[in-house]
């Protein structure tokens, strides 16, 4: 049986586990998939203990670990390297290889919405390694104006020399097209308040990262006042999908099979909700 895992700190918001156990289910792949507590100091063991297991096929990276996992693989792929950061690992052989899968589904997660971000003006709020996501791939669409927002201004100077963002306190945000929240802030077992400035335009498009809970305070603000809302669970969908293909390439997956079946009863009216808002 091969094994998978997610990594990160806190770990016990993450469907990882679930959606991966239906793919598998799917296609009668036997995988043993585990959500996996590493705390930053346990990092480097946590990757030599996935190196020397033979079985293991890869891995899913989340806070806080996206950016410093680049320096404990054998090798990083464009994609991770131009935005700094990493969502997944994969063995090839006797290397593991980091990637990053939410850059193609961060893109693919706002285009299926309807929401451009070329020429675009937006507001990124976090400076971590999912900031870094959205920033390569709002800078790669060629947006006319990127702001990285956050509470302390010198934590995301590198983040906005890298991809030509001009850093902004939270208090001091200026109207924008598109708002994303890249922060744990609105997750399960995190501070719950939107980050959502006051005056944020109506008819501009808020996307939230979280997807647990789907309906955040930033978005069930963003919706309140008039905004375009595009939830977390489709790029969570997306970026699982495209991680699959990297480690059982010959075995599609399909989101239409499983899109309702990762969400609860309560998740999927609010995404009714949301599709009424929006129309």
């Amino acid at each position: 049986m091969k094994h998978a895992a997610v990594i990160g700190h806190p770990i016990a918001h993450s469907r990882s586990p679930q959606t991966f156990a239906a793919f598998a289910r799917e296609h009668d792949v036997q995988l043993a998939y585990d959500a996996l507590d590493i705390r930053p100091a346990e990092l480097d063991a946590a990757i030599a203990g996935f190196r020397a297991d033979p079985d293991f096929i890869g891995c899913n990276v989340t806070l806080p670990h996206k950016e410093r996992v680049l320096a404990l693989v054998d090798a990083v792929s464009p994609v991770a390297r131009m935005c700094g950061a990493a969502n997944v690992i994969t063995r090839d052989g006797d290397r593991l290889i980091a990637d990053n899968t939410d850059v193609p589904a961060i893109v693919e997660t706002l285009r299926a919405a309807g929401v451009s971000l070329h020429g675009a003006c937006v507001v990124i709020f976090g400076a971590g390694g999912a900031a870094r996501a959205v920033a390569a791939a709002a800078h790669d669409a060629g947006c006319a104006h990127l702001y990285i927002a956050v509470r302390e201004p010198q934590r995301a100077r590198a983040l906005a020399a890298d991809f030509a963002a001009e850093v902004m306190p939270l208090h001091d945000i200026p109207a924008a097209d598109v708002y994303i929240n890249a922060t744990p802030v609105g997750m399960s077992g995190m501070p719950q308040h939107s980050l959502l400035p006051f005056n944020a335009p109506s008819g501009a498009a808020a996307f939230d990262l979280v997807y647990t809970p789907e309906t955040t305070p930033f978005l069930k603000d963003a919706a309140n006042r008039g905004l375009r809302i595009v939830t977390g669970t489709p790029m969570f969908q997306t970026q699982a999908a495209l991680t699959w293909s990297q480690w059982f390439p010959n075995v599609m997956v399909s989101l239409t099979n499983h899109s309702d079946n990762l969400r609860d009863p309560m998740l999927r009216q609010a995404q009714h909700d949301s599709d009424g808002l929006r129309a």
